[in-house]
């Protein structure tokens, strides 16, 4: 058992680390694997889909483990990327969503049907989307980063490379438990915990869950004002500065189950189920409009940037507009997801077979303008809202096998298949169009929804293998092949308000009568909607040659190639005709 107090200070943050381990794994640089004969340390990897000692591994991988993880206190794997080389870890811009690239090659933006360069596997299961790729790091085994295309036995868009996540796994026999505390300025505290009970001697349960709040660190005091729009608006002369409360706190709760079973030494099968609920505030904006810069609308209508500490002049316009937009809801997040793990040492190798179900359901209401004016009655002047509202049900099943033979041939080959569909709705209020043109002939902007919607359907099918030749003692030559096929179906309707939905003008229609989603429900709206249907198929491959010229050095050579098939942007078909 070990309790430390670890205290970090900077400019603006000073928190004190609390943690309590009941069991631990001791290990040197990457906290896993045993000292090799030749001094060096013994760093056992899959990145080959089969466990191999790092040092004559020839991909271009770092590995790591939970001595680092525990010991750099990352939040989650991208705080890891400065222990990575070629590797890259931010935020996309106005949402908590991760922005992964290696060598060049990554996303940096939200669009929910482009599938990232940087693939994230979590356990072997592939996660589609980028708003939940920044796991957690409690309770993570390892981390493996692949640079480049893995387009043989990773496949699934990995042209810049993968994140390979192992979790720890239930153990059999031993009971354990850890928690770890952290406070901080601002509101600050994350809770963390582990249970390992074993059930006999071939049942073992891991429960791990959690819990992170804050009250943000930016403050609700934009500036606005006097407004002089270009039309008749009773905003006009308004002018105001927020209340100065805090904004863009987070508030997530997650639990992971894991139910190990593993009869005998050849047979073992994990199931997991994982759940997550998020209730952070929205990103808060900042105006950074070039003050006296009378080219931008925004100064022209009386909302110049309001200079000073930006991070007090942050804006979140606390509206709320049923559930259409509501940006006093924040950004929500539900996921849940069922995976299945097993692995079968059967004859001369092993069969693993892959299996997850995941459902996702995202509400992510923001203010992208930096303002939010209130007129004299109180209404809230919604410059530029949105509410980008998704739902997706990801469904997986992979089976390979990997030889494990005495003579100096080995292979790996099997076979993948995703289904993933996904319905998406950009909700929007454009009220400055109010101050800019004028009302709409049916009533003001600021009233009016406008949403964008979309839905898609994706297949996904491959078949794999790689064969292995050790040539000598110290030459080893890799050939490996894959093809892909994916099928995608796109639906779309031109961006419209929300009483044309029905394909006429309805004033029935509004955020009291439909949803937030129900805009991408085809077949109950299904007037203007445009179908596209596109399919891919694509063989990638993979070559090298490994060499161990002294028991300290290896080196390779390696071509590899990797396939992303086309997508669709979920913002295409914006401001269609109304009136």
């Amino acid at each position: 058992m070990k309790a430390s107090l670890v205290c970090l200070n900077d400019l603006r943050v000073a928190t004190a680390l609390l943690t309590l381990v009941v069991c631990s794994l001791g290990s040197a640089q990457f906290a896993y694997g045993q000292q090799a004969n030749s001094g060096l340390e013994e760093v056992v990897v899959t990145a080959t889909r089969r466990e191999t000692n790092l040092q004559t591994t020839p991909i271009a991988i770092s590995a790591i483990g939970t001595d680092i993880i525990s010991s750099s206190i990352a939040h989650d794997i991208g705080d890891l990327a400065p222990f990575v080389p070629n590797f890259s870890a931010s935020k996309i811009t106005g949402f908590n969503a991760a922005s992964f690239a290696m060598r060049g090659v990554g996303q940096n933006n939200i669009i929910v049907y482009f599938e990232a360069p940087v693939v994230v596997l979590l356990d072997d299961f592939v996660l589609p989307s980028v708003q939940t790729q920044l796991l957690d790091s409690f309770d993570v085994q390892s981390v493996e980063v692949l640079r480049g295309p893995q387009g043989t036995l990773f496949g699934k868009n990995t042209t810049g490379g993968a994140v390979v996540v192992h979790s720890k796994r239930p153990v059999l026999g031993k009971f354990g438990a850890e928690i770890n505390g952290l406070f901080g300025r601002f509101g600050t505290s994350e809770t963390k915990g582990m249970l390992n009970v074993p059930i006999g001697d071939t049942l073992a349960l891991r429960v791990v869950a959690g819990y992170e709040r804050s009250d943000g660190y930016m403050h609700n005091g934009a500036t606005y004002g006097p407004l002089t729009p270009f039309a008749p608006s009773k905003f006009a002369g308004v002018s105001g500065r927020g209340d100065g409360k805090a904004i863009g706190g987070t508030d997530v709760k997650n639990a992971r189950l894991k139910l190990l079973w593993q009869p005998t030494d050849d047979f073992s099968a994990l199931l997991q189920y994982e759940w997550l609920r998020d209730r952070s505030d929205s990103v808060p904006a900042v105006n950074e409009t070039p003050r006296g810069n009378n080219t931008f609308l925004w100064n022209l209508i009386g909302i110049p940037a309001p200079g000073g500490d930006p991070l007090q002049a942050a804006s979140n316009s606390n509206r709320k507009f049923g559930d259409f937009v509501n940006t006093l809801d924040g950004n929500k997040i539900d996921v849940d997801g069922v995976y299945l793990n097993i692995d079968w040492k059967v004859g001369p190798g092993t069969l693993t077979s892959v299996s997850g179900w995941r459902k996702q359901k995202s509400r992510l209401n923001n203010t992208y303008t930096g303002a939010a004016p209130v007129a004299a009655d109180g209404e809230i002047l919604s410059l530029f809202d949105t509410n980008r509202a998704d739902d997706r049900e990801t469904v997986q099943q992979e089976v390979r096998f990997a030889s494990k033979l005495a003579g100096p041939v080995n292979y790996v080959a099997g076979a993948f298949a995703q289904y993933d569909k996904a319905s998406f709705c950009a909700d929007q209020i454009l009220g400055f169009l109010d101050l800019a043109a004028g009302p709409l002939p049916f009533g003001p902007w600021n009233q009016n929804p406008y949403p964008l919607c979309n839905a898609q359907i994706a297949r996904s099918y491959a078949a794999f293998g790689e064969l292995t030749y050790a040539a000598s003692d110290k030459l080893t030559l890799t050939a490996g092949l894959r093809y892909t096929k994916e099928y995608k179906s796109f639906r779309a309707r031109q961006q419209v308000f929300i009483q044309q939905l029905g394909g006429g003008f309805d004033p029935n229609l509004n955020y009291q009568t439909v949803g937030p989603l129900d805009g991408a429900d085809y077949k109950r709206f299904p007037a203007g909607v445009i179908y596209v249907d596109k399919n891919w198929g694509n063989a990638t491959w993979r070559f090298n040659a490994g060499y161990q010229f002294r028991p300290e050095v290896y080196g390779y050579a390696s071509y590899s190639r990797g396939f992303k098939s086309g997508g669709f942007n979920d913002q295409v078909g914006g401001f269609g005709p109304f009136g």
